[in-house]
């Protein structure tokens, strides 16, 4: 074969080869952000409070699969920053349940901060304690949180700086993940079907997103060929 025939077919080999990489680290990405929060639970800038020590949140997850808590913190001058410690316990606030760790160098109160950690399997129904606390770093200042009014049946208990506040919550949201990545797209589709049209739901939304993945796919490997 041609040298130069050769170099081309390796070249095409390696672009082929580099997109199908490209292409499944955004899938991984992409499906690792699926989390389902629980809209029940109010996200609103309440009273404007500072974490001088730690939050205790006691709540009941109405699904299996807790995955992920969003809070909704108060704009914080925190340079030059410092980490969130959030904990997840049992009813008891004494066994370990899961854990998550985010470092910080500022705070908006239009976003929310986001706690990932592994999928907790049979949630529902269960009461677990959520403690968070921040520790900044030297010269920092501390982090502002917003504490709502909270009279939900799943608000079990609130406290922070050591103070027990009954019927207020830290501005929270829990949000959840399927068993699968098939329950996942199939709890994904029907979310998004409640604001579509016909012809853009349950099954016809399937089929326009795969084919218009396998388009693209298509017509990139075929320029990266030609």
């Amino acid at each position: 074969m041609h040298p130069t025939r050769m170099t081309r077919m390796n070249v095409k080999t390696i672009l082929l080869s580099l997109t199908a990489v490209f292409l499944l680290v955004i899938l991984y990405n992409f499906i690792a952000a699926w989390h389902f929060p629980d809209t029940s639970w109010p996200l609103e800038k309440g009273e404007k409070t500072k974490l001088d020590s730690e939050i205790i949140q006691k709540f009941e997850a109405d699904r299996d699969g807790l995955s992920k808590i969003k809070i909704l913190f108060g704009d914080s001058d925190v340079s030059p920053g410092g980490t969130f410690s959030l904990k997840v316990f049992d009813e008891s606030c004494q066994e370990p349940v899961r854990s998550a760790k985010l470092d910080i160098r500022e705070l908006n109160s239009d976003t929310t901060v986001d706690f990932v950690f592994p999928r907790i399997e049979s949630s529902k129904g269960k009461v677990y304690c959520l403690k968070l606390s921040y520790s900044q770093k030297k010269g920092g200042k501390k982090a502002n949180i917003f504490v709502i009014g909270n009279t939900m049946k799943q608000n079990k208990y609130f406290s922070i700086n050591g103070q027990e506040m009954a019927g207020q919550s830290v501005s929270m949201r829990p949000a959840y993940k399927k068993a699968s990545l098939f329950e996942d797209a199939g709890e994904l589709n029907e979310r998004i079907s409640q604001y579509k049209p016909w012809f853009l739901k349950h099954y016809f939304l399937w089929f326009i997103s795969i084919g218009f993945i396998l388009l693209s796919i298509g017509l990139v490997t075929i320029l990266i060929l030609l």
